[in-house]
């Protein structure tokens, strides 16, 4: 998916690596659907396990 940031830049942005940006700044980018936060393979929903892991 293509992604517009608040500095106007525009880039793709994978499925998964939604997890890994920051919404807020409270928000925990190591949380527990990151690679850093131990999510593996199989804890991704099947239609979802194909997409890139970030």
């Amino acid at each position: 998916m293509n992604m517009m940031f608040l500095d106007w830049s525009v880039r793709k942005v994978g499925l998964k690596e939604l997890w890994t940006l920051k919404f807020h700044r409270k928000w925990n980018v190591t949380n527990r659907w990151t690679l850093a936060g131990g999510v593996s393979g199989e804890d991704w929903p099947q239609w979802m396990r194909t997409f890139k892991d970030f």
